[in-house]
């Protein structure tokens, strides 16, 4: 990996030297806008045999300078989006489709999957593109078009394009500022075409952000390169080649309850202040209370990817296709924690030996608080023995954990308060090739058959370090690492392959796509100190038919229906640490139909979409017994995993758009009824409960206004109607003195408003192409709202029932954009 970054730092400073040389003599750039009618066509997704959604350049320009490209995705109807800041996010980050979330749909950066989505452990697509590169956005809300390579699109697929570098040399700069901290620099330099056919691009760019609750004592610092290189090979064939670049670390957002009868077991609730997350900002000194201080908590994450795309003509309809690509990622993810979770035979790795049970640990809050043999292992007691003057409630009250069965030092033997930096070191590799042949045959048929293989490589490990001295703060050594208690290794493989022929009938009005994918996934799993031995599961997608027609009964009228059955391979829970040992043999990959119906209307600049939707999510995998208050990714873990139920998700969505000479309008409404299909008694399912975080009405809708030439107003609202937080009414077995039952929560509905405002003077300087100087203002009225659940952090237990992300407070930026 550093050696990758090392050329590219060395080829951008070859090509800056270069930007810069030729920026004063760059002729004027020649890149014509899209018109109007091809730009509300896109926005309709005019031409597709199914849903689907285009976000131009235009519009991605007029949005925040270093927006990530997953928070455009809110103006697309059946999608929610949302972050606890109006920029980013990792953990906060929180995206539905059609009731599914974000896992459950498959996201690709220039055709090239983006792999897992999770904050920790996987890749935002932020991290493999610069946002002020974005050309393009495509959402295709019910399936993606057919070979779109991924193994969890059970709800559709998101498609993030870039830039090519530009026929003309010249240079691009980005600067913004705004409050919070937000600063951000992006430089751009473009070679220009040669006479050989080559052009190229280099970018750079820096930013940050500060947490906004408090004393905005978190941050967020984030940097990115970009190499491109494209050779025209002639008669449109060409060859691309691109290394991305992105380094980041995130202080991110605590989840927060919503009722405030939950104060006493949670750090902060949104009815008891709207305006925290709970975590703290200064340094106490005792642990029981910074191990809330919102810099202890945080990720690291290092990325590269790069890839080819080899496109190649033959004959007079021939198009061969072909993507090699790697990518790597180092980080990790950052927690404290008031005590040392000590192994008891006093190892710092103790592999599980065949046949035998993981080495247990205790919490130890004081040092010298139990007592240890020579070795330093623990010793076990039949029964807990406090010393005089102690008990479980006294060391409750002192932030201690429970005291388990290990004998105690006397309380005049212990020593200092201790603490912990527990470390989440991930590493991943993926390495993968997609391939496609496509000819038209009879003139009627275009046939396309092609694959993708992908091998990734991934580790997850957990570090236990000492910190040195919690009274002065949170800093620890490498060497003071004391516990391994996850030592996670995995394989995998995905293949699929596909074929599709579509068919054009009736002078090309008539449009019939049928087509088909198989995929197969294997992977294997060892993690010596949870268990001896290397598990693994294989399974296979069978056939996936994908069948789309689109007629065109005028010009200005298509209709389209679409049908297809998608998969999703298994998720790495069902047999992780202690997990579903026994039930991993009879799960079964997650399944979805999905089906879609509508009509398309354009005329000149004003467009009318409707479709109708249907999805069946089959053999969901739920959670069937264990510990709700243990952690799944831990020792404690007892949970097993059964294929139980699904979701069912019905809905509809309306689009319009209306231009004019000065004028856009373009609004939005979606209906979803996304409901759980059978019982699942231990996470509290009942079948026709409401799936959490997905809204049953959401509407969008923005006004744009050109007083002149330079000028652009615009004014937005999103409204997001309430939507389930927790499973059911819950009943009370945990807390004392608390009601008999909790009843279902529901995140209260919000509208938020935007406005932009841009300007592009006239200087008159033959050198400067182009400049713009833009004011934004995300959620102008302040609104204090609940913007996502954390699916993966509720259960039925009341105690962790119910956990949301705050949205993100009113934030103003300020961009200047020009090219030389």
């Amino acid at each position: 990996m550093y050696k990758q970054v090392g050329m590219l730092a060395a080829s951008s400073a070859a090509l800056m030297q270069y930007g810069v040389a030729m920026a004063q003599t760059a002729p004027a750039q020649d890149d014509a806008a899209p018109t109007v009618v091809e730009v509300t066509g896109q926005l309709l997704g005019k031409g597709e045999a199914r849903a689907n959604s285009v976000i131009d350049e235009a519009t991605i320009k007029a949005q925040p300078a270093g927006l990530d490209p997953l928070k455009l995705l809110s103006r697309v109807p059946g999608l929610q989006v949302s972050s606890s800041d109006a920029l980013t996010g990792s953990f906060s980050m929180r995206l539905s489709m059609r009731g599914l979330n974000k896992e459950q749909i498959g996201v690709s950066v220039d055709g090239i999957p983006n792999g897992s989505t999770l904050s920790n452990g996987g890749t935002m697509p932020t991290r493999l593109l610069d946002p002020a590169n974005l050309s393009r956005v495509e959402a295709s809300q019910t399936a993606g078009d057919l070979g779109t390579p991924s193994n969890q699109a059970l709800g559709g697929y998101l498609d993030f394009r870039t830039r090519d570098p530009s026929k003309q040399r010249g240079a691009e700069i980005e600067l913004s500022g705004g409050n919070y901290g937000y600063h951000r620099g992006f430089v751009r330099i473009d070679t220009g075409k040669s006479a050989s056919g080559t052009s190229a691009y280099i970018d750079y760019s820096q930013s940050g952000v500060r947490t906004w609750p408090g004393d905005e004592s978190g941050k967020n610092h984030r940097r990115h390169a970009d190499l491109r290189v494209l050779q025209d090979l002639g008669n449109g064939s060409s060859v691309r080649a691109t290394v991305s670049y992105n380094k980041f670390s995130d202080n991110d957002y605590d989840a927060v309850a919503l009722r405030a009868i939950a104060a006493p077991f949670y750090k902060a609730t949104f009815e008891g202040n709207p305006d925290t997350d709970g975590l703290t900002d200064t340094w106490t000194g005792n642990p029981a209370l910074d191990q809330n201080y919102r810099g202890t908590r945080g990720i690291n994450s290092e990325d590269v990817l790069a890839h080819i795309d080899w496109t190649q003509r033959f004959g007079e309809t021939g198009k061969f296709t072909l993507k090699p690509y790697i990518h790597t990622q180092e980080g990790n993810g950052w927690f404290y924690v008031p005590y040392r979770q000590l192994p008891a035979d006093g190892k710092v790795y103790s592999a599980v030996a065949p046949g035998k049970a993981p080495t247990a640990t205790v919490q130890e809050c004081y040092a010298n608080q139990y007592q240890r043999t020579a070795t330093g292992a623990l010793v076990p007691l039949a029964a807990v023995a406090f010393p005089a003057g102690v008990s479980a409630a006294s060391l409750k009250a002192a932030g201690c954990p429970a005291a388990a069965k290990y004998a105690m030092n006397p309380q005049a033997a212990w020593g200092d308060r201790e603490a912990t930096t527990r470390r989440s070191d991930n590493d991943i590799n993926r390495r993968g090739v997609l391939g496609e042949v496509a000819m038209t045959f009879g003139g009627n048929h275009r046939v396309r058959v092609g694959g993708w293989y992908e091998h990734i490589r991934r580790a997850k490990i957990r570090n236990w370090f000492g910190v040195t001295d919690p009274a002065a703060g949170s800093a620890y050594e490498e060497s003071a690492l004391y516990s391994i208690t996850q030592d996670r290794h995995y394989r995998s493989n995905t293949a699929m392959v596909y074929a599709q022929d579509r068919m054009m009938f009736l002078d090309e009005r008539l449009e019939l796509d049928v087509g088909a994918t198989y995929q197969r996934f294997r992977e294997s799993y060892a993690s010596p100190v949870e268990f001896a031995g290397e598990r693994s599961l294989r399974v296979s997608s069978g056939l996936l038919p994908k069948l789309a027609a689109l007629y065109r009964i005028s010009d200005e009228l298509e209709v389209f229906a679409s049908g297809s059955k998608n998969f999703s391979a298994i998720p790495d829970s069902v047999f992780e640490g202690t997990a579903a040992v026994d039930a991993r043999k009879g799960i079964q990959p997650e399944t979805a139909i999905a089906k879609d119906i509508g009509l398309r209307w354009q005329r000149n600049g004003y467009g009318l979409g409707i479709s109708a939707y249907d999805i069946d999510y089959r053999d969901r995998i739920s959670i069937q017994n264990g510990n709700p208050n243990g952690d799944i990714f831990s020792r404690d873990a007892t949970t097993t995993f059964a294929n139980q139920g699904g979701i069912s998700s019905r809905g509809i969505e309306i689009t319009g758009r209306m231009t004019g000479a000065q004028y856009e309008l373009y609004a939005n409404y979606a209906f979803n009824r996304a409901r759980y299909d059978a019982d699942t008694p231990f996470e509290g399912i009942h079948a026709g409960d409401p799936v959490l975080g997905a809204p049953r009405h959401s509407a969008f809708a923005e006004a744009v206004w050109r007083p002149a030439q330079p000028w652009r107003l615009a004014v937005n609202a999103k409204y997001t109607g309430r939507a389930a937080g927790t499973y059911g009414d819950v009943v009370n077995t945990v807390i004392t003195g608390g009601p008999a039952t909790y009843p279902r929560e529901y995140m209260p509905a919000y509208t938020v408003v935007g406005v932009a405002v841009s300007w592009r003077p006239r200087l008159g300087m033959t050198w400067l192409r182009d400049s713009e100087i833009a004011f934004n203002i995300d959620n102008a009225f302040d609104k204090r709202y609940l913007g996502g659940l954390g699916a993966e952090l509720t259960t039925s237990n009341p105690l962790t029932s119910g956990r949301y992300f705050l949205g993100s407070p009113r934030t103003f930026f300020l961009t200047l954009r020009s090219r030389f």
